[in-house]
């Protein structure tokens, strides 16, 4: 058997024995709603420290970029404790585990397509085997997105911790680090509104089943937290060059240090519904500048998928032509590995893009904040 159909029956084989596995594993956190990252694996005493120091030493380093005066303050505090740790480590390893663990037999059923076509003539078998791998690639994103979007409505207080640490980190460890097409305060506006947009679908996920009181209070708080953040953001990108950007920046942080004390608060210790402490949102205006513009969601939802169509295309027509030669399957598992990082950046599910939450406008002067007035969605 040549090198070629080994591959091809390896990929075929490996497919249906981790598809199954993953479905029968995942199936019913999937469905119940309690899709957290590790959850099972984290509790194992061998792995449960795996890169677990990386967390720590991110957060630590996000402490020490911080102003004196405020590393002194209370708030600062929670940068260090053990459960906005564990949510960190949760997010930045195990999920990011889970996402390969459930891409890699699509990636290699990608690059399997531009093996099974014949480059002499184009027979039924041949389309039957494009027809095999092409469906192995598609079902291998759609239980990736299902993932994504579980682990978004069953965390939703993890996603707002990631976010919120994104957001500190922009302005610390990581404020030179900017995308190369976009500036830092365009880049530090899409984080503050991604930040928004996870509170929002915090506040619907967290207080479904709750009385209507509860709801209200908590949609009427992530409102008003909307607008403070907003606010913040705009106070320093206005006050650039001026010297009271340090103490509009002081303020900003503080705010996100008590976002994350109350994201980070292990279920246990969940009593309320509060998102943050009222005090802090005292002087939020009613009327703030209009939120930055981000992709929207269903935007986000196309990137990957012409990519991964692009991604067959390719594979296709390399199979088809012999233009690449022996080096075809190199390029296309380069091309493959290349999914993960659009991933990452664009990575949300068609489900979770019709179904979440918008972020709620600035309110008007006259007119209190009120909820959304769609109803509440369990976390699925």
């Amino acid at each position: 058997m040549s090198m070629r159909q080994t591959y091809l029956w390896f990929t075929f084989y490996l497919w249906f024995i981790v598809t199954p596995c993953t479905l029968i594993s995942y199936f019913i956190p999937w469905v119940s709603g309690s899709r957290i990252p590790g959850r099972r694996l984290g509790c194992v005493p061998l792995l449960k420290r795996f890169r677990r120091r990386n967390a720590r030493s991110r957060l630590d380093a996000v402490r020490e970029k911080l102003p004196e005066n405020l590393r002194a303050c209370p708030e600062s505090k929670v940068l260090t404790s053990d459960p906005l740790v564990n949510q960190v480590h949760a997010h930045a390893t195990w999920a990011q585990a889970s996402l390969i663990y459930l891409a890699a037999p699509g990636m290699l059923a990608s690059a399997a397509l531009a093996l099974v076509v014949n480059t002499l003539a184009w027979r039924a078998s041949s389309l039957w085997a494009v027809a095999v791998y092409l469906t192995f690639v598609y079902v291998s994103a759609f239980l990736t997105c299902i993932d994504i979007w579980a682990v978004r409505n069953a965390d939703s207080a993890g996603a707002v911790t990631l976010a919120a640490v994104g957001v500190l980190e922009s302005f610390t460890t990581r404020a030179k680090k900017a995308p190369a097409k976009s500036t830092p305060a365009v880049w530090q506006s899409q984080l503050i509104e991604q930040l928004c947009t996870v509170l929002v679908r915090r506040a619907h996920r967290e207080s479904a089943g709750a009385v209507p009181g509860s709801r209200l209070t908590m949609a009427q708080n992530t409102a008003c937290l909307v607008r403070a953040l907003r606010h913040h953001i705009a106070l320093i990108h206005d006050s650039a060059e001026s010297e009271e950007r340090p103490m509009h920046e002081r303020e900003l942080w503080l705010l996100i240090c008590n976002i994350l004390k109350y994201s980070s608060r292990p279920r246990a210790d969940v009593v309320d519904f509060r998102v943050v402490d009222p005090d802090l949102l005292a002087a939020v205006p009613d009327v703030v500048p209009e939120a930055s513009a981000v992709p929207s969601p269903k935007a986000r939802v196309l990137v990957p998928l012409l990519f991964i169509c692009a991604l067959a295309a390719v594979a296709v027509v390399l199979g088809a032509t012999g233009a690449a030669g022996e080096v075809t399957q190199p390029i296309v598992v380069a091309l493959a590995l290349a999914v993960l990082p659009f991933a990452r950046r664009f990575g949300v599910t068609a489900l979770d893009a019709f179904a979440q939450p918008p972020v709620p406008a600035p309110a008007s002067p006259q007119v209190d904040p009120q909820p959304v007035p769609e109803p509440v969605r369990r976390a699925a």
